[in-house]
């Protein structure tokens, strides 16, 4: 069973927002509300209609209470509860099925992104990419990446194992700020079958597949605690995903 608040973009509630954020979010009430102020900020800021769909996913405790309170003062934010916790892959799917933006953004509830980080997304997307993703791995002196060493160090590795079994070539395939066109998020996302972490790599290796462009961007980011990743077992896991990624979407055609 869902809950829904109703949508509004601060246009028309049936006119077509030009970007829709989802966010996903498990058990994310303390990390929940200085993400959406910042996005609020940014967005009111430079769209003149936007949606921030918070798609909870079998909390436990206020998440969509919390996004209730914001959804009353920023009509533009509303909830979508799932009946249980399924994982976060799945709750991106659900939310970018439901977005109707010409432009649709996954952005993680913890705000380790600056939202004032998608003009460089929006740049990319304005030059001709299909995907553009958020980056912590390649160098720009006008970026800052803050993260414990150990976190560093098992991303990159297992980065490594990303790019020589599917993805050569993407220096960071987890970052939780990834922005699609309307178009593409329709062809990647019908295609998605990972429901947990390993969907990024999913949905940029089904990107691959279809041809369509993906610009990686640096960006700014900053580690916040509370993060629900096992750095091991999960990783472990995301592994044998990939490698099952290469054999069931092994016959996608570009024209699909």
């Amino acid at each position: 069973m869902s809950t829904d608040e109703p949508s509004s973009t601060g246009t028309l509630p049936d006119a077509i927002p030009q970007i829709s954020v989802i966010v996903p979010a498990l058990n994310e009430a303390r990390r929940l509300p200085p993400m959406l102020l910042d996005a609020v900020d940014f967005l009111e800021r430079n769209f003149e209609s936007y949606e921030v769909l918070v798609i909870d996913d079998g909390s436990t405790d206020d998440t969509v209470t919390v996004t209730k309170k914001f959804s009353r003062l920023h009509p533009g934010i509303r909830a979508h509860s799932l009946e249980r916790n399924y994982g976060k892959g799945h709750a991106v799917k659900v939310g970018m099925q439901m977005a109707r933006g010409t432009l649709r953004l996954f952005a993680d509830a913890d705000g380790a992104t600056p939202f004032v980080e998608l003009s460089r997304l929006l740049e990319a997307v304005k030059s001709g990419a299909d995907v553009a993703i958020g980056s912590r791995a390649i160098f720009s002196k006008d970026t800052s990446i803050k993260t414990r060493w150990h976190r560093k160090y098992l991303g990159r590795t297992f980065n490594a194992c990303v790019n020589a079994l599917v993805l050569p070539g993407i220096a960071d395939t987890q970052c939780g700020f990834k922005l699609f066109t309307s178009n593409s998020a329709q062809r990647i996302f019908k295609f998605q079958t990972a429901e947990r972490f390993s969907f990024d790599v999913e949905l940029l290796f089904i990107a691959r597949r279809l041809g369509l462009r993906i610009a990686e961007v640096p960006i700014n980011w900053e580690n916040v605690p509370g993060s629900k990743v096992n750095l091991i077992l999960d990783s472990l896991d995301m592994l044998k995903d990939v490698i099952r990624f290469r054999w069931i979407h092994r016959k996608l055609d570009p024209r699909s």
